[in-house]
């Protein structure tokens, strides 16, 4: 049976592509956010005067950039389990890549409009521009991992169904065609 195709690729091509392109994506956007999270300066004492909201707000600004080391090495875990899950069809790993990428896109965003104020006016668009442009292609490849989940579900549902046939059938004693061939041809042979 043909499997359908997407803007030419299969389910499980574009599931893998998906796996690479998170993994390369998320390495290229610690490199460039490194130069500009990585040098805050955050020597401020008086912490008794400000607000709960102030002082989360410092808090994630002082610790954007292990925050975003976080997010980044914990998506390429998950990039790389995805793609072991390709290999063994787990459709829970599939979908445990999906629900990552969404938290994850999120919270890189709220990294972002927290730490708008530290770039500059070049800068800023530059990595506004980033992080859509990266945000469409998961949503885009997302698609294509969903679909993958479903095939390997069903695909799951009904093998364990096989399964479970094949074994009443050998238990009847039953040859398969292919089997009865072959010992037809063996007992032709032997007499």
């Amino acid at each position: 049976m043909k499997q359908p195709r997407w803007c030419g690729m299969t389910a499980k091509t574009g599931t893998v592509l998906s796996g690479v392109f998170s993994i390369m994506a998320t390495h290229l956007s610690l490199i460039f956010e490194r130069k500009h999270l990585q040098d805050n300066n955050c020597t401020e004492h008086n912490l008794q005067d400000r607000s709960i909201k102030e002082l989360l707000h410092q808090l994630i600004l002082c610790r954007s950039y292990a925050i975003v080391l976080f997010l980044a090495v914990t998506t390429m875990l998950t990039s790389a389990f995805l793609l072991y899950s390709v290999y063994a069809q787990h459709y829970r790993g599939l979908m445990t890549y999906v629900l990552w990428i969404i938290c994850e896109t999120i919270a890189d965003l709220v990294i972002k409009v927290l730490t708008n104020e530290l770039s500059m006016g070049e800068m800023r668009y530059v990595r506004w521009s980033c992080w859509g442009c990266r945000a469409c292609m998961q949503g885009f490849w997302m698609f294509f991992v969903v679909t993958y989940a479903q095939v390997t579900y069903k695909g799951q549902t009904q093998g364990y169904i096989l399964a479970y046939n094949r074994r009443i059938s050998m238990g009847n004693r039953e040859a398969p065609r292919c089997k009865s061939k072959i010992l037809s041809f063996v007992r032709h042979y032997s007499a």
